[in-house]
């Protein structure tokens, strides 16, 4: 079961909308070989990453399969993201398969290696699931659309605040703890309520929620396909974000975000 809802302040009037051994060869007293070049393993070359990024909900990455391409791979014995291994699927010549292995949010160097030695690669992160839905925000904001009937032209790049991180992820766990779906807590409290309760300032805010999405991508495109989020999401009101996420409760997972201007 999915389901969204939205609610909307702005200038303080609150509305509501819907990551070598060289080979023996045999030999006579009078043979002479002399080393060869060719016989020696060629050094690997990473070129490119199939997945450069990922997102971890808990430390768990969501793609479960990458690969890597390049030269000289048929004698890969190991893919490492960092210090942490990955299990190697198949290796040709040009392309290595793997499993990506659990990481936490961060960036990791990838390293492949072969019979003639260990070759880097590319970086590859891994964000948080809040990160990842402020990213999605972000690319939205930057192209006009329109929600439901109305134009919204783009919208500048909204940036990460703490406090409404911190003030969307307290809602997000008590919807999961205490199994509910409002933007009303069950002590009564609004979104305004609690902001204004972490000493955040607005002159503009609003709130969108989600449940049951499993994934970043899933819950704001689900968001944008509501005009009443989609409005929200694409105001030019609003400076800045909270993203908070949890697990648990009826519907599984819960999405929190909090837009707002500061007073000053």
């Amino acid at each position: 079961m999915l389901t969204l809802r939205t609610v909307c302040l702005r200038s303080l009037a609150a509305f509501a909308t819907a990551i070598a051994l060289m080979p023996q060869l045999p030999t006579a007293e009078a043979a002479s070989v002399a080393p060869s070049a060719a016989l020696k393993p060629a050094a690997a070359k990473v070129s490119t990453l199939s997945s450069k990024s990922g997102v971890e909900p808990g430390i768990v990455v969501t793609v479960s399969k990458a690969s890597i391409t390049g030269k000289n791979l048929a004698t890969t014995t190991s893919v490492r993201f960092g210090s942490t291994p990955a299990k190697v699927l198949s290796a040709t010549k040009t392309k290595v398969t793997f499993e990506l292995p659990a990481l936490e949010a961060g960036k990791y160097r990838v390293s492949v290696t072969t019979a003639a030695g260990t070759a880097t690669g590319p970086m590859y992160t891994v964000r948080t699931m809040e990160s990842e839905v402020l990213r999605l925000t972000n690319v939205a904001r930057n192209k006009a659309r329109k929600c439901g009937s109305t134009k919204y032209p783009s919208a500048p790049a909204l940036r990460v605040d703490q406090t409404l991180a911190d003030v969307a992820a307290a809602h997000s766990r008590d919807m999961a703890e205490r199994s509910y779906f409002s933007h009303t807590s069950q002590s009564g409290k609004s979104p305004f309520d609690r902001m204004r309760a972490a000493n955040y300032d607005y002159r503009a805010a609003g709130e969108n929620i989600g449940a049951g999405f499993t994934t970043p991508k899933a819950v704001v495109d689900a968001w944008l396909a509501s005009p009443g989020h989609c409005r929200i999401l694409m105001s030019r009101s609003y400076t800045e974000l909270g993203v908070g996420y949890a697990t648990g409760g009826y519907y599984g997972t819960y999405w929190t975000q909090d837009f707002a201007k500061p007073k000053n």
